[in-house]
């Protein structure tokens, strides 16, 4: 097993700590969830934060907001765009992001460099403000 099968597996296995198991869920109901997120620019320490949803809470500054965003997307991390009419400056001081856990029962692993913090902003709306 590879040192990136490894870490993604002991997240997962992390956030599987974080998410209580359900027995029967309504349709409606929010969807359990949670995720290890990082944020990332060259020259700094990596920002972490715990995200969970359903209920909402974790690290994260607002697992509320952040929870409402991904519900609209089913959890799918590359469908965000929070704010499409968005303008942000050309400048180029890239950020990565990461993201593992779980939607549900479904594992998720999400990566992602954006061109600036704005770009980020626009994109992913609260999910990494942590």
């Amino acid at each position: 097993m590879s040192a990136k099968s490894l870490a993604v597996a002991a997240a997962c296995a992390a956030v599987a700590a974080l998410v209580p198991a359900t027995t029967a869920q309504a349709t409606i109901a929010p969807v359990r969830a949670g995720f290890v997120l990082t944020v990332s620019r060259a020259g700094d320490l990596p920002r972490l934060g715990v995200l969970r949803c359903a209920p909402d809470g974790g690290s994260h500054t607002d697992a509320v907001t952040a929870c409402a965003q991904l519900s609209q997307v089913n959890g799918r991390f590359e469908k965000l765009n929070v704010r499409p009419d968005a303008m942000c400056t050309l400048e180029y001081d890239p950020v990565t992001v990461v993201a593992v856990g779980l939607w549900g029962r479904k594992p998720v692993h999400y990566r992602a460099v954006f061109g600036n913090r704005c770009q980020l902003a626009t994109a992913t709306g609260a999910v990494f403000a942590i």
